[in-house]
């Protein structure tokens, strides 16, 4: 399993936490407060992750270009 697929999970659960919280809890404010803080760092952690990911592509690419046209040279 991926960190992404991990990070969904996560993100998934808190979300149904919250829900749920909210639903038949509204009065702790604190705690659904603090669970949408973890939720919006979680998914801030899967933005810079896949931004990284992209970057590290990117830059494999220009890698393997670069060396494929060394070869044709």
């Amino acid at each position: 399993m991926s960190n992404k697929d991990t990070y969904k999970r996560k993100h998934r659960y808190l979300d149904n936490q919250i829900n749920t919280l909210e639903k038949h809890n509204h009065y702790n404010r604190s705690l659904i407060s603090s669970l949408k803080k973890k939720k919006l760092r979680l998914k801030d952690k899967m933005i810079s992750d896949s931004r990284e990911s992209a970057r590290n592509n990117k830059h494999n690419l220009h890698e393997y270009i670069k060396r494929a046209m060394s070869m044709t040279a």
